[in-house]
C-alpha cells in the first residue's frame, strides 16, 4: 500500500509539472534524484514530438500553388501531414524507449546517514553523509565510471579501469581501496590499497598505500601519508589533518543536520582533529574548544560562532 501510494504522488506530481503547475526546482525536492533526471528526458521527448506535430497546412498549400503555376503537368502532391504524424509517433515512441532503457542509477545519502552499495561487479562504496553516486548499469561491464559528489571510501574488485569523476578531478585504478572527497573547492584521495591514478584540473599523481592528495581551492595539490588502514568516518568518527576549519564546520552540518554561523570567527584557521557522529555536543566541544572558539545555539539547530 505504501508503494501505491508513492507512486500516485509522484504521478500527481509528474502532471502538476508538465502543466506548468510545478517549477523545475519545486519538483526535484519532491521526488528522487533518479526520478528528477528520467523526468527531465521525458519532458525533452515531449518538446521534440509537439515541434514535429506542429501544423504543416500553410507549407503544403504554397507548395500546391507553386505547383500550380508550372506549365509542366505534375502529379498532385499528396499532404504530407500523416506522414510526419508518424514520424512523431515514432520519434517519440523511439525517446521513450531511449529513457526508460538507459539504466542511470542514483544512491544518495542524507544528513548523518552512510550506505554501503555493492556495484554489479562486486565493487563496494561506502557513501557519506550529504553525498551522491551516480553511473549507468547499463554499460557497466564495458565502462566501470561513476560520478561522485561528496565522499566515498571505495573497495575496487580487480578487472577493467575503474573511474570516479567529480567535479575536482578524476580517480582511476584497476582493484584497490581508496577514499575520495570532493567538493566545491576541496578534493582529496587517500589510497589503502593497490595504486590510485589521480587527475586534478592542472596536476597528475599516482598514489600508493598510505599516501594521499589534497588541493583546496586553486592552490597546488599537497601530498602527505596517513597511518590509517581505512578512514575513520565508515566506523563513526570524522578525522582531519591540517584542515581549514570551514571544511570541518560543513562536515559538522552534514553529519548533524544544523547550521553553523562562522561570520565572526577567521574560518581559515587550521584544524588537526575530529569529532564523533553521536553526540552533537561533545562534537562541538572537541572541535571548538581546542581552537577557543565560543559557540552558542541561538535557536534549534542553528550555531553561532564567536571568540
Amino acid at each position: 500500500m505504501e508503494n501505491q501510494n508513492s507512486n500516485s504522488k509522484e504521478e500527481t506530481f509528474l502532471a502538476q509539472w508538465l502543466e506548468g503547475k510545478l517549477s523545475d526546482t519545486e519538483l526535484k525536492i519532491r521526488i528522487s534524484q533518479a526520478d528528477y533526471i528520467t523526468y527531465l528526458k521525458l519532458r525533452k521527448g515531449l518538446e521534440v514530438s509537439d515541434q514535429l506535430n506542429a501544423s504543416t497546412e500553410d507549407s503544403f498549400n504554397r507548395i500546391q500553388e507553386k505547383t500550380a503555376n508550372k506549365k509542366t503537368i505534375v502529379r498532385k502532391l499528396r499532404p504530407v501531414g500523416w506522414s510526419i504524424g508518424v514520424a512523431a509517433s515514432i520519434v517519440l515512441l523511439f525517446g521513450l524507449f531511449s529513457i526508460f532503457s538507459t539504466n542511470i542509477v542514483t544512491h544518495e545519502t542524507n544528513f548523518g546517514e552512510t550506505k554501503t552499495i555493492s556495484l554489479i561487479d562486486g565493487s563496494q562504496v561506502i557513501l557519506n553523509s550529504k553525498s551522491t553516486i551516480t553511473y549507468n548499469e547499463s554499460n557497466w561491464k564495458e565502462k566501470r565510471q561513476l560520478t561522485l559528489n561528496g565522499e566515498a571510501y571505495f573497495k575496487v574488485k580487480k578487472g577493467s579501469a575503474f573511474t570516479v569523476n567529480t567535479n575536482n578531478g578524476s580517480v582511476r585504478v584497476l582493484g584497490t581501496q581508496f577514499n575520495v572527497t570532493s567538493s566545491d573547492d576541496f578534493f582529496d584521495v587517500v589510497c589503502y590499497e593497490g595504486k590510485v591514478r589521480v587527475w586534478t584540473n592542472s596536476s597528475s599523481h599516482i598514489l600508493l598505500p598510505s599516501q594521499r592528495i589534497r588541493k583546496i581551492n586553486d592552490d597546488q595539490s599537497e601530498s602527505s601519508t596517513t597511518q590509517l588502514l581505512e578512514p575513520t568516518w565508515i566506523d563513526g568518527e570524522s578525522t582531519f589533518k591540517s584542515v581549514p576549519i570551514k571544511y570541518v564546520i560543513t562536515a559538522l552540518e552534514q553529519q548533524y543536520n544544523i547550521k553553523i554561523d562562522s561570520e565572526s570567527i577567521d574560518d581559515s584557521t587550521i584544524f588537526s582533529g575530529g569529532f564523533p557522529h553521536n553526540n552533537l555536543n561533545i562534537a562541538l566541544i572537541t572541535v571548538f574548544d581546542a581552537l577557543h572558539i565560543n559557540y552558542n545555539e541561538k535557536e534549534k539547530h542553528n550555531i553561532k560562532l564567536r571568540y
